[in-house]
This record gives structure tokens, sequence and C-alpha cells, in this order.
């Protein structure tokens, strides 16, 4: 079959490879789109934690089933589905609290248990694959970049409030845009320094927008939601000042939540924290309860998600997708693969 691999740093290559085997516990999806993350673009420029090139990109998907092992029995054949991509150990504390996201020896795709998926076959065992319940393959694609942002969403509505400042407009930072009314936040304001995506926020019900490259965030924030700041802040983008940013426009007793995947070393400020008795939350993945309720809103508001996706292209074609997001050569949110 057809794989996409990074070859080395800033190298994709098509490479023709085996196609994967199956477990009797697992059923073989034929891939039909698969979207290109963030990691994904990390892998690319040799930063990501454990993904290094050579290796098989890719953990977003929507299929059919092709074919299934001996004790699957809940799954049928030509149904079409997703898959959420960690394997607990199902041992842990964390696998048996429904804690999937945060088991120490989780698998997941593009590692050298379990190849990405961006092939033209990707196989699962049944415990992580679910029904797209009518939602067409090109949304469902979405279902696990949306399950992240449920995920973050239902930390921040442990605090409840309806006002939200999101820092930073990618596919994550919109998609958490997009499900915030779900959870209680009406009044939102994004940021970005990128316009096409801020145009996106806009569309999506932003309350304002802040394009934080020229504009002065927190005399924004203060006009929205008041001199004190705002009581909750989901951190969806990197940059060598954006937790300090977050310290200093959330109000007295609020809550940020921080899921951009920030690598580096960072100097911070922590007083705020302590003096503003602040709420700092860590949010990681998603579980399977997670890509439920991504799939639920999928089948709710599709035009929603539908306008996020700027781009798809056939698998030999995914080294121009990487350049488009790695050199940002022209206005792109969501990159999509196919296999015909």
């Amino acid at each position: 079959m057809k794989a996409v691999y990074a070859e080395e740093n800033f190298k994709i290559g098509l490479r023709q490879i085996p196609v994967p085997g199956l477990r009797s516990d697992e059923v073989l999806i034929r891939m039909r789109y698969t979207g290109i993350c963030g990691s994904d673009l990390h892998a690319y420029r040799g930063m990501h934690a454990f993904r290094k090139p050579p290796v098989m990109l890719g953990h977003e998907i929507a299929g059919e089933v092709v074919k299934k092992g001996s004790e699957v029995h809940g799954i049928s054949l030509g149904e079409h589905v997703t898959v959420m991509p960690q394997i607990g150990c199902g041992s842990c504390s964390h696998c048996k609290s429904g804690r999937v996201n945060l088991c120490r020896n989780k698998i997941l795709p593009g590692t050298k248990d379990w190849g990405g998926t961006f092939g033209e076959y990707f196989a699962a065992p049944e415990s992580v694959v679910l029904s797209l319940e009518g939602v067409p393959d090109k949304l469902g694609a979405l279902a696990e970049p949306l399950a992240v942002a449920n995920h973050v969403m239902k930390r921040a509505a442990l605090h409840p409030s309806e006002d939200l400042v999101i820092l930073g407009s990618g596919t994550l930072g919109l998609m958490t845009l997009a499900i915030a009314p779900s959870y209680g936040f009406m009044r939102v304001l994004v940021t970005d320094i990128a316009d096409y995506n801020l145009e996106q926020a806009r569309s999506l019900g932003a309350a304002g927008t802040v394009n934080a490259a020229r504009e002065d965030l927190e005399k924004h924030v203060r006009e929205t939601f008041g001199e004190e700041g705002v009581s909750n802040v989901v951190i969806a983008a990197g940059g060598p000042r954006i937790l300090e940013q977050a310290l200093s426009i959330t109000e007295r007793g609020g809550t940020i939540v921080y899921f951009a995947m920030i690598t580096g070393p960072m100097t911070l400020n922590t007083y705020p924290i302590v003096f503003k008795e602040l709420n700092v939350l860590g949010s990681m993945n998603y579980t399977i309860e997670d890509f439920r309720d991504a799939i639920r809103l999928l089948k709710e508001k599709p035009e929603s998600f539908e306008k996020l996706v700027t781009h798809v292209f056939p698998l030999e074609e995914a080294g121009k997708a990487f350049e488009i997001l790695d050199k940002r050569s022209e206005p792109a949110v969501k990159i999509l693969l196919r296999s015909e």
C-alpha cells in the first residue's frame, strides 16, 4: 500500500509498504481521509518528542472497515468509522478509571508498535474504533482534534463562566471556539497572528478578535470583559510570552487551561498564580467519551466544522501539504489527505 513518511527533517516521501496484518481483536480500515496535525508538523521539522524521521505519520482518520478479526463483534464490514488513537495498558489506575489519556504506557500511532494513518490502510483494535453514525468521512477525520477541544472545554467548564479568551486560532483553537457555547461560554475573545484565522474565528461567532502581533491584548480584554480581566483562558498556541499573557489577563480566582505542546524551556514569573489565586489546569488528549461527544457535535453542527477544512490533497501530494503548513505560503487551517 502507499504510505507517507517523514524521511528526514523537512522531507516527505511516499513508500510502498505491506498492508497491516490483523490481530483477532482488530479491524482493517480503508482510509478515506486523514488529517495533518500540528504534531505531524513537529515531526516533519524534527522537533517531535518521540516521532523521529524516518517515520510514518498520522493519527486522525476516517474510513471504511474492510476486514475484521475473529473476535470483533460490534463493528460491521462496510461501516464507516474513526479511531481514538491511543491504546492504554489496561491495568494502571488511570486506565481502570477511564482516563487512558494519562496512561504512562499507552501506545500511539507513528511509533514502532503502531503505524501511522498516512497510508491506504490502518489497523486498530475494536476497543478504540467508533462508528461515525452517518457523519461523512471528510468530517469524520476531524473527530480526533474535536475530541481534544472537547476535553479542553470540559476542563474549563469545571469553573463555569460566560466569558473566555482563546489564545491561538489554529485548528484546535477554532474548534474550541465552535463548541464553547455548548459549555456555557457565550462571550469569547480570540487571538492569533494570522488575519485569515481571525476571519474564521469571527465567522464562528467570536465576540472579538485580536491580532497578537500588532494589537494590545490586555487593552482588548479590559474593553471586552472589564478592568479585572477575564474569568477563563485557554492556551491553544505556543510563543515565548503566551503563559505570561494568560496570567496577566486572567481575573482573580480565574482559570487557565493549557494544552499547547510547548516543549522548550520558558522563564516565567509565577507570582500572579499565587497573588490572584489562579487555577492552572493541563489538558491531555481525550477519553473515549470525548470522542463520542465529538461525533455528536459533528452531527449537530457540521457547518461549523466544514469551513475549517481549507485544503484536501491526495497522499501523493503530502509533501506540498506540509510545505504549505511549514512555510505558511497560503492561508490554511485544516489540511486533509485523501485516499481514493
